[in-house]
């Protein structure tokens, strides 16, 4: 065989070889790039929040959602349709921090052409903390690349989106532990009491220490992002919600961390710049039930269906009366009297694990 035949056949073979790369990553879409959807992309891996949530909202008409909602990974767990008479947008994403809500925000009203009725935001005490190990780049960085020229096709193409869609087909078949359906719904099953038991403990010391750590400088910046955040969206409804973490840890991080008197300022300063907090970050009947989370932060679905169903004012016979209080300035000082008895009869967990 010449030389020529065997140049044809190589690029022939590139061809295919290509071609079935972008044939694969297109139906897979593991970047949220597209918007079709059938049984095999159904289970997809949430591996780059921050930037397949933007895609999603880059490249699909987002008119019908009139809110949005920000935080954590504890607020990705929250079902957007949850939020009964609202349609929200789940933008939360993994150790997302308030420095990064304008951007996404802004983005976010860029792209609908009605204005933006509701802010959800979730709120964590570790956001008192300034940010140190920063593990994402900013919302510029994400939005420049889902708005570059020609990226949806050019993201065909790569190799790395190539193991993302074989990891998302093989999830399909064995079934993902966390993943996202094509609607930016996120499941988790339940794990088994040796795994949760693992996790908690491994988390709450490390967790606890992280407010403990020599390292551990308070954030002036967080109320002048709040405030800001209030002044540029005057017509958007900002609902604050704080997260219910398991009491153990709340517990720990008080006591262990002696951070009552922050955990009062944080509550106050909220209120002051939003006028009410929906208050789940509590020793109460869900946070104290460890079966109701797969570690020591991190709340399972049912208990984020109660979540957004209480923000909602949807009526939900499961949602324990003392979960969710609505906090004000004229409820806050006989509300944190009452925490801190609480608070004072609840034993160290920190102490009980070591």
């Amino acid at each position: 065989m010449n030389a020529k035949k065997w140049l044809i056949i190589l690029i022939l073979l590139s061809i295919i070889g290509i071609g079935t790369i972008g044939g694969i990553n297109y139906l897979i879409d593991p970047l949220w790039n597209f918007p079709h959807k059938f049984s095999y992309n159904s289970v997809q891996s949430g591996f780059n929040e921050r930037q397949q949530k933007t895609n999603y909202i880059n490249f699909r008409n987002i008119d019908k959602q009139d809110g949005l909602l920000l935080g954590s990974s504890r607020a990705t767990n929250i079902n957007q349709t949850d939020f009964a008479n609202m349609n929200i947008f789940n933008y939360a994403s993994n150790s997302m921090h308030p420095y990064e809500y304008k951007g996404y925000i802004d983005f976010f009203k860029s792209k609908k052409k009605k204005k933006l009725k509701y802010i959800i935001i979730g709120a964590d005490f570790y956001h008192i903390s300034k940010p140190l190990d920063v593990k994402f780049e900013n919302p510029e960085f994400y939005i420049t690349k889902t708005e570059g020229f020609g990226y949806k096709y050019k993201m065909l193409f790569s190799i790395d989106g190539l193991k993302k869609s074989l990891k998302n087909i093989r999830n399909f078949y064995k079934g993902g532990k966390v993943y996202y359906d094509r609607n930016n719904i996120k499941y988790a099953i339940r794990v088994s009491e040796k795994e949760r038991f693992e996790r908690y403990t491994k988390n709450l010391k490390r967790h606890t220490e992280s407010f403990m750590s020599p390292k551990y400088e308070y954030n002036t910046n967080l109320t002048p992002i709040y405030k800001s955040l209030k002044n540029d969206n005057p017509k958007s409804k900002i609902i604050i919600f704080t997260s219910p973490i398991t009491a153990d840890l709340l517990v720990s991080i008080i006591k262990n961390g002696d951070k009552l008197k922050e955990y009062k300022e944080w509550l106050k300063s909220l209120i002051n710049i939003f006028g009410e907090v929906h208050q789940f970050m509590d020793i109460n009947s869900i946070t104290t039930n460890l079966q109701n989370y797969p570690d020591d932060d991190h709340y399972y679905s049912n208990i984020a269906t109660l979540l957004a169903n209480k923000i909602a004012g949807h009526s939900n016979a499961d949602i324990p009366n003392d979960f969710g209080a609505i906090l004000n300035k004229s409820n806050i000082d006989s509300y944190l009297e009452h925490f801190e008895k609480k608070l004072n009869a609840y034993s160290n967990p920190l102490e009980l694990i070591n």
